[in-house]
Parts: C-alpha cells; sequence; structure tokens
C-alpha cells in the first residue's frame, strides 16, 4: 500500500507547481513591455505513480503533479518570415532617405534649384539679344552664367557630402553588424550549455538572441537555421557570420579616396570586405545594401545623378560653347569659349577647346565661366552676342566708274584703299561706284557671290541697316572720278545698338536644340527628365516603404498573437494558480489533522 506521508508529498509537489506557476505568471507580467520577451508557460504533468494499492484489484496510486518544463511561445515560421521582410523594410526605409535627401539637393521646384538659374541665364541672353551693345546687359550674362555654374557645382559637392555620409554610415553598420554576430555567438555557446541534456530551455537566452537577428535583419539580408544542439547558424549575402562551432566571422571595411585623375567625376568609396580575407561583400538588402545602392546605382543613386550633372557640365563646355565660338563679340573676334578658360591671350581668335575627351576630374571640375570674361570688365566684349562683324572698312576696286569695292567688317572709319583685296571674309559689305545717284550696297556671307537685293543710295552720305546695324556709306568727294582704278567711300557705324542674332542661339541651345550629349534631346527636356525621374523615384521609394511596413506591421501583429504577453490571460491564469496553490494548501491543512489524530489521538486505550 502507498506510504501513510505520501500525500504530503503529493500536496508538496502541487504547492510547488502552483508556486512555479505564479512565478512565471509574475515574470510574464513584468516583462510585458520589454522588446523581444516570448510569452512562457509552465507545463505541468502527472507524476509518476508512487506505489500500488491492494483491495480487490491491483491499483497504483497517484503521486500528484510536476512541473515538466517551462517554455516561451514562439512562431518558428513567423520568426524567418519577419526576418526575411525586415530586411527588404530596412532596404526601402533607407532608400526613401536617402532619394529624399537627393531630392533637398536639388530643391526642385524652388527658386534656388538649377532649372531656376537656368531659366534666369536664358532670360538674360534673351535681353542681350534686343540690346547686345548693353554692357548692364552682358554683365547679366555673366553673371547669370557663373550662377549656372555655382548651382551644378555646389550640387555636385553635396551629393559628393551625402556619399562621404553614407561611408560613415557604412563602417557604423559593419561594426554594428560585428558585434551584433559576436553577441549571437556567446549566446549559442550559453544555450547549448544550458540546454545540454535537454532537461532544460533557456527561455530568457533564446529571446536574447532573437532579438539580435531582428536587429540584424533590419541590417542585411539574413538567412538562419538551427542545428540540433540549439546553435543558430547565421548566413548574409553567401558570408557565414555566425556558425555552430562557436565561430564568427568579421566583416572589415576598405575606403578608396576620390582619384581626380580620373576623367570621370567622383567620390570617395567605402566598400565591405570579410577582414581575413580581404573579400568584397555585395549586400543586396538592408540597410546596409540600401546604403551602398544609393551611392553607387547608376540610375537612383549618387553616381546616376552625379553622371547626370557631368552631362550637363559637358553640354555647356562643348555644346554651348560651339555656339558661342562661332559668334562674334564686341571686339570682332570669334572663336572663344564662354565656359571653361581658352588657351592664349583674350585677344587671341583661335581659342582651343577643353577637347574631346574629359579632363581629369572630369567635366564638373572644369566647368567655370571664362576667366578672361569674369576678371575685368573689358571681358565682357568676349561674349559672343552677333553671327557677323558690326564693325566695318571700306576696301575698293575697278578700272572704271562701273567697278565694285569689298568691304571686310573689322573697323570703322573713313578709308581710301589703293589696292584690291583677294581675302575673303565670312561677311562683307559690297559698294558699287557709278555715279551719284547709283551708288549702292549689298550683303554677301560668302566672299561675294551670293548677293542680296541692292539699294540705291540716293544721297552722300546715306545711312542703311547692314546686318543688323545702321552704317553710313558715302562718296569721299562731290565729283566721282571716271575712268580710273581708284574710287574713294566712307563707311562708318552708326549709334545703334549691335545685332544680337547670337545670343539668340545661344538661348535656343538652351531651351529647344538637341544635344547627342544628352540623348538628343535639349538641355531644358534633359534636367526636367533627371528632376522628374527623382521625383518618381522617391515617391515609389516611400510607397514601398509604407507596403512593407503594413506587411511587417502584419507579422508582428501575429508573432504578438503568439508570444505577446495578454494582461487579461495573465491575471485569470494568477486567479487560477492562487485557488490552485490555497486549495493545496487547504487540504494539506487537513491532511495534517488526520495525521495528528492518528498519531496523537490513537493507541491511547488502558493509559
Amino acid at each position: 500500500m502507498s506510504s501513510t506521508f505520501g500525500g504530503l508529498n503529493i500536496l508538496s509537489r502541487s504547492l510547488y507547481a502552483q508556486q512555479a506557476s505564479l512565478d512565471t505568471v509574475g515574470h510574464n507580467i513584468a516583462n510585458a513591455g520589454t522588446d523581444g520577451y516570448s510569452r512562457q508557460r509552465v507545463n505541468l504533468v502527472t507524476a509518476s505513480p508512487a506505489g500500488e494499492v491492494y483491495g480487490r484489484t491491483k491499483n497504483y496510486s497517484g503521486s500528484g503533479v510536476t512541473v515538466a518544463s517551462i517554455t516561451r511561445a514562439r512562431d518558428r515560421f513567423t520568426d524567418q518570415q519577419l526576418w526575411k521582410e525586415s530586411g527588404t523594410l530596412g532596404y526601402s526605409q533607407t532608400s526613401s532617405d536617402a532619394l529624399s535627401k537627393m531630392e533637398g539637393v536639388f530643391s526642385e521646384p524652388s527658386e534656388t534649384g538649377i532649372q531656376t538659374v537656368l531659366n534666369q541665364f536664358w532670360t538674360s541672353l534673351q535681353t542681350l539679344s534686343t540690346n547686345a551693345s548693353d554692357s548692364g546687359a552682358r554683365t547679366a550674362v555673366a553673371q547669370r552664367g557663373v550662377a549656372v555654374v555655382n548651382a551644378i557645382t555646389h550640387a555636385t559637392e553635396q551629393l559628393r557630402d551625402t556619399a562621404d555620409n553614407i561611408n560613415s554610415e557604412v563602417v557604423s553598420s559593419v561594426s554594428k553588424i560585428n558585434q551584433i554576430a559576436s553577441n549571437i555567438n556567446k549566446l549559442n555557446e550559453q544555450i547549448a550549455f544550458t540546454e545540454f541534456g535537454g532537461a532544460n530551455h533557456a527561455n530568457d537566452l533564446r529571446d536574447s538572441r532573437d532579438l539580435l537577428v531582428d536587429e540584424l535583419s533590419k541590417l542585411v539580408d539574413v538567412t538562419v537555421n538551427e542545428d540540433s544542439s540549439g546553435k543558430y547558424n547565421v548566413q548574409a549575402s553567401g558570408v557565414t557570420l555566425v556558425d555552430t562551432k562557436g565561430y564568427s566571422i568579421k566583416l572589415g571595411t576598405v575606403t578608396t579616396p576620390n582619384d581626380t585623375s580620373t576623367d570621370v567625376p567622383g567620390y570617395a568609396v567605402t566598400t565591405v570586405v570579410v577582414a581575413d580575407t580581404g573579400k568584397a561583400v555585395n549586400f543586396t538588402n538592408g540597410e546596409l545594401g540600401a546604403l551602398i545602392d544609393s551611392r553607387d546605382s547608376a540610375t537612383k543613386g549618387i553616381k546616376g545623378y552625379m553622371s547626370n550633372l557631368e552631362k550637363v557640365s559637358q553640354f555647356l563646355l562643348q555644346d554651348f560653347n560651339a555656339v558661342h565660338r562661332s559668334g562674334y563679340g564686341t571686339d570682332n573676334i570669334n572663336g572663344r569659349n564662354f565656359f571653361g578658360d581658352g588657351y592664349g591671350s583674350p585677344t587671341e581668335t583661335n581659342y582651343s577647346l577643353l577637347g574631346i575627351t574629359p579632363p581629369d576630374g572630369g567635366w564638373i571640375n572644369a566647368l567655370k565661366v571664362n576667366s578672361a570674361i569674369t576678371d575685368s570688365t573689358g571681358g565682357l566684349a568676349i561674349i559672343a552676342a552677333k553671327t557677323t562683324f558690326s564693325l566695318v572698312s571700306a576696301v575698293s576696286t575697278g578700272s572704271s566708274n562701273t567697278g565694285s569695292a569689298k568691304v571686310s567688317a573689322s573697323g570703322t572709319g573713313t578709308y581710301a584703299p589703293t589696292a584690291p583685296t583677294t581675302s575673303a571674309t565670312p561677311t562683307t559689305v559690297r559698294v558699287s561706284v557709278d555715279n551719284l545717284g547709283n551708288n549702292s550696297y549689298s550683303t554677301s556671307t560668302d566672299g561675294g557671290s551670293s548677293w542680296s537685293a541692292s539699294t540705291t543710295l540716293t544721297t552722300s552720305p546715306e545711312t542703311v541697316t547692314i546686318q543688323g546695324m545702321d552704317v553710313t556709306i558715302g562718296v569721299t568727294s562731290t565729283s566721282i572720278p571716271t575712268g580710273t582704278d581708284t574710287y574713294e567711300f566712307t563707311l562708318s557705324k552708326g549709334n545703334n545698338n549691335a545685332s544680337g542674332d547670337n545670343a539668340i542661339l545661344l538661348g535656343n541651345s538652351l531651351k529647344t536644340d538637341t544635344s547627342s550629349t544628352l540623348g538628343d534631346i535639349s538641355l531644358d527636356a534633359f534636367y526636367s527628365s533627371l528632376i522628374g525621374s527623382l521625383g518618381v523615384q522617391s515617391q515609389d521609394a516611400l510607397r514601398q516603404n509604407t507596403n512593407q511596413q503594413t506587411v511587417i506591421d502584419q507579422l508582428t501583429n501575429l508573432r504578438s498573437s503568439t508570444s505577446g504577453v495578454n494582461m487579461d490571460e495573465e491575471m485569470t491564469d494568477m486567479i487560477k494558480f492562487q485557488k490552485g496553490y490555497n486549495a493545496a494548501a487547504r487540504v494539506l491543512t487537513a491532511m495534517d489533522e488526520m495525521l495528528d489524530k492518528l498519531i496523537n489521538g490513537t493507541g491511547v486505550v488502558g493509559r
């Protein structure tokens, strides 16, 4: 039969079981707001029978309850999903933040953005086209050009600064990854030691380890596997950060400084490598992957937008300059650049290009307004607002009074030429001298073979308009010599405004003219497309971030429904275990009275 005192063992086990359950309820309530904590439960099982109870049949008496284990409520499938989606959320959040910063760099649309500065430059050229001799209009063009340069170079520097910030964040993220991996490795060892033999469950240690994996999954795309001893194997982008043998691989960083000797604009680049081998690691997800893509992507990263600014700079230094070189300044010299410096003195007509290939550091680094224009007020004459000469001189030739005179555009004054000219100039003015009533002029752009309709002079001198400029033409004497080889006449510039037709062409190159440098579209369309793409990319990243946050919220709620602490449920359990503890104590009291009667109240007959 069972022991007389067996009931005391049953009740003591019950008290211990209810006490353990109440302690666990208190542990749950205390950690209800702790990040990563999983609700724990005491698993109670019936204790093994103590022995046989003999009666008519052979029976075993119960021996009460015992605590089989204390386990945490956790859904491994939900954890794996959450870790995977957390990497995507980290990527979308970081990408959205980076694109927002780049939107701040370009500040479009605004009164200070590059688009506004380009429009102001175009407006100044339009003003110059209608008032090409005005020094104020020329000054405005020069200063608006400087503003364009400053806006582009400032945006470039801001992008470089953003790249430097990203490099710093990459270093910080790698350091955080190494620390997390080291902590996971330590927890692996503690968990395996605690759970050795399978008798215990390291619930709180497992919660701490899973919380570390939660943090790591936001930084990089992780894959987690658990072995039979309870250790985690953690991999990211093909690199084993933590293995089950107690080894954690450390990552490192290598920073390559910006090489200004190259022909492309750049910035310092920090790459992630395996510390021991130096092998590069390419992260494609998580915050770290987004940082790298935001810096190096050719479509939505700093690299891509600096490349676009490089194309704008190349356009200004090549295409815009080509139009400017084809025109003439007020000093009647052509072939000079507006952006970038030519080689030689400002008085030389053959200003060299910067080159067909980009200079060291790229087109952006070479972008500036020609210093010959900005260094002195006399440099304003370089701005090529006209396509032809405005100042004229006369050279005549002929053997009779029906001969003709060719005039090249290089100066003003009264001339008495005595020899024929044989050089063809880009624009000539032809003056035919017959008699006072038949003096006439016409213009040519190829040295004399193609002429516009002539206009007969009715007086001498007479002011006529040639190539947009008022010119006074007249014979030098009251009587026209006949049968001689030389004719004398006067050509002088009037006080009217010089031609501004090349300023119009310069404006057209900014707004409407297409360029192969920009992909066969105009500068205006190219920059509008650039800003439009940035806006769409930023909106798309924000949309993805919002959608991904919804997915994370759903998975977090799903995990909380399993692992979270519900206060109402815990209070219900507390009352249940309290009642169980009280009931066991009451039974123990009753049994104590029975044993007291047995011990002290029996066997006294005959005393």
